[in-house]
């Protein structure tokens, strides 16, 4: 992710993520695990079956695109 805010490795952050198909958008918590400048990885905490579904759709279809 690429943010406008700074956060450390292993700070916690609440996340709101718009999937095009989600009617809604998804309300996560993660850990930050990568930071280089402004560009963040995350690892995801304590996920619903139904987001890791949403997420995992998403992740593949992007595959195919890049």
């Amino acid at each position: 992710m690429l943010l406008a805010v700074e956060l450390s490795i292993g700070d916690v952050a609440a996340l709101s993520l718009c999937l095009p198909e989600s009617a809604s958008p998804l309300e996560l918590r993660a850990v930050v695990r990568y930071r280089h400048g402004y560009q963040y990885g995350f690892e995801f905490l304590s996920l619903a079956d139904e987001q890791r579904q949403m997420l995992t759709k998403f992740l593949h279809g992007r595959e195919e695109i890049d």
